[in-house]
């Protein structure tokens, strides 16, 4: 019976031991696949990449610039543009004071009657109607047409901000500039040496771009 209970006594050592060989081996496990999965989500995660910044030699460097001011006399499309919208906000304003004009008339006539009562009552409600009309106009002229012409303004000085812009860098490209500035009152240059300037071969530029885009339009037009 001693034997008996010593062959179970060390069948349950042995039992234990294996149970305990295989926590031990589930844990170890666990950790090294623990430890797989993140080298594994190291490896997917994206590297960073330094950026490729060449350094500039500044014996080498080519910067140019031009007088903003300047294209608008020069640059054909710029001045057929501002010309254009000129002579809309022109006529908008002349109509406007015409009908100032006209409404302070109105106004006047209206102070008259009823200073002198020489107006029947049908004579000053048609000259309270023409008043209130000639107002609703001046109204409809400010609200209507001055906002179109105000949105219209933004967007063409827009396009041909793009247009220069873009002319500027092909500019650049053929003649073998750097950096080409922008100078004109009230800028942030305060002096910059005459020998840099490329106003004029710029606005040439400008135009001679003008006139290819203009003649390309034509033939895709036909």
């Amino acid at each position: 019976m001693k034997c008996v209970r010593n062959g179970k006594t060390d069948l349950n050592k042995k039992t234990m031991n294996k149970l305990t060989f295989l926590a031990l081996s589930s844990a170890l496990f666990l950790m090294v696949s623990s430890c797989g999965d993140e080298k594994k989500t190291d490896k997917t995660l994206k590297e960073e990449t330094a950026p490729s910044i060449k350094p500039v030699d500044p014996n080498k460097l080519r910067i140019a610039y031009y007088y903003s001011d300047s294209l608008r006399e020069g640059f054909t499309f710029y001045k057929i543009e501002d010309g254009r919208i000129t002579k809309k906000g022109e006529a908008l304003q002349n109509q406007m004071i015409s009908l100032e004009r006209a409404i302070q008339e109105l106004g006047a006539r209206y102070e008259q009657y009823m200073r002198e009562e020489t107006a029947t009552p049908a004579e000053v409600q048609k000259l309270e109607n023409e008043a209130n009309r000639k107002r609703e106009q001046y109204a409809s002229l400010q609200s209507n047409q001055g906002a179109a012409l105000e949105k219209e303004t933004s967007e063409t000085l827009t396009a041909l901000s793009k247009k220069i812009e873009a002319a500027g860098k092909k500019y650049c490209e053929k003649y073998g500039i750097d950096m080409l500035l922008i100078h004109g009152s009230g800028g942030q240059i305060n002096f910059i040496n005459e020998k840099m300037n490329v106003t004029q071969s710029f606005i040439d530029f400008l135009n001679a771009e003008q006139a290819k885009m203009e003649a390309d339009m034509g033939e895709k037009s036909k």
